[in-house]
């Protein structure tokens, strides 16, 4: 179902897809980092939509499963200039990513991947957690003020440390949406919204999913195999990556043995160093699964693997976000969207919590997430250049 906002120019359209690539290169850190950079620049510095729009963008997409972050970028492509421009917004956001995560899986079996020199990548972790710190807060001080919203951000943020299942984003917005609702006292006026799903996305959606399912079964073949286990990963998994990585581990080490668990960990922290979405870890697994296959089954695995994970997630988006678009002028909806935002922006801070708690307090790193946050709040610095400091940085003091 188009939308009134297709009409934007071609020069916006380009001016977009570029600001799309700065953030593909300069990402570091997972959802939370690409909230910041997408504030940065779409928000502050190109002013495509609004806080109030990334807001609801942003809780719209945490409330699917599937990357967030990537999700974000096609429903935003979407919004401003339809399909074609959402498609190629998703293009332009994953390549650096997975093209670098193949790059490592060749270069892993040709030469050792274990024998490339990453010290210049010390410092990635604590600046990526200082970016999504420095996220948390802005995404704060965006929501509304009341006593509600603060008491819901809080919420959001301590139920999921506390709640590890990927279950608990649904019950956290449930609960947003309907104290938001009932504490509203705001009038808005009637809409009945023009809903007109596309069927033919949501059949093909299922339809990949089943057949590859059965194809998978029968034939038994380990490409078909490889894909159905990313397209389900890529369809069920809330909570981004850090709900990805150890469901992948034990399907992939644990009980199909397709890799060792320490080639596995080492793509992880392959992964970490390298921007763009952490959804990127299945184009590395994928491509690892299939070394006995020599270069040709290795790139084979890692095409597999990228669309097996982002393909869900972005049909996803082609079925729901006209759908979302209608139904957020409801009053119903309209009542509801500040509490779902608020919980919604606590989830942002808990993953910089939670991502903190795997950083080494060592005096380097703890004074490199200090000094990033501190650039990132209170200075004009664009992050590539703070990227390329902290990269300089560890050439200079490696950990």
């Amino acid at each position: 179902m188009p939308v009134p906002s297709y009409s934007v120019s071609q020069i916006k359209r380009f001016i977009y897809l570029k600001e799309i690539f700065l953030i593909s290169i300069t990402g570091f850190g997972g959802p939370g980092a690409h909230l910041n950079a997408i504030i940065k620049h779409l928000v502050k510095k190109r002013q495509f939509l609004s806080k109030e729009e990334l807001l609801e963008l942003h809780s719209f997409c945490q409330m699917l499963p599937g990357p967030t972050s990537t999700q974000m970028i096609t429903g935003l492509g979407f919004q401003l200039g339809g399909p074609l421009l959402a498609f190629t917004s998703l293009l332009i956001w994953i390549l650096p990513a997975t093209l670098l995560m193949t790059f490592f899986v060749v270069a892993w079996n040709l030469i050792g991947a274990r024998n490339i020199p990453m010290h210049f990548l010390s410092y990635i972790h604590p600046m990526a957690v200082a970016f999504i710190a420095g996220a948390a807060a802005k995404v704060f001080l965006m929501i509304k003020r009341k006593p509600l919203y603060v008491i819901l951000y809080i919420m959001g943020t301590a139920g999921a440390i506390l709640f590890r299942s990927p279950w608990i984003f649904p019950v956290l917005f449930t609960i947003g949406g309907i104290a938001s609702h009932r504490a509203s006292q705001g009038e808005f006026p009637a809409y009945r919204a023009k809903i007109k799903p596309n069927w033919r996305i949501f059949s093909l959606f299922i339809g990949i999913l089943m057949a590859s399912a059965i194809i998978g079964n029968i034939s038994k073949s380990k490409p078909v195999l490889l894909f159905e286990n990313s397209y389900q990963y890529g369809s069920i998994v809330f909570g981004g990556g850090n709900v990805l990585i150890p469901m992948m581990y034990k399907q992939y080490v644990t009980f199909k043995e397709y890799m060792s668990a320490d080639d596995f960990l080492l793509g992880i922290g392959l992964q970490q160093s390298v921007p763009g979405p952490v959804f990127s870890i299945a184009t590395f697994a994928n491509g690892q699964a299939m070394a006995d296959w020599g270069i040709s089954g290795q790139l084979l695995g890692c095409l597999i693997g990228t669309v097996g994970i982002f393909l869900p997630g972005v049909l996803m988006i082609f079925f729901l976000f006209p759908i979302w678009d209608e139904m957020k002028k409801m009053p119903l909806i309209r009542k509801a969207i500040d509490g779902i935002s608020a919980v919604s922006a606590g989830l942002v801070l808990a993953a910089a919590v939670l991502l903190f708690q795997g950083v080494e307090t060592s005096p380097m790193n703890m004074g490199v997430f200090v000094v990033t946050f501190l650039l990132f709040m209170f200075t004009k610095l664009p992050s590539p250049a703070i990227v390329a400091a902290i990269v300089i940085f560890g050439v200079i003091f490696p950990a």
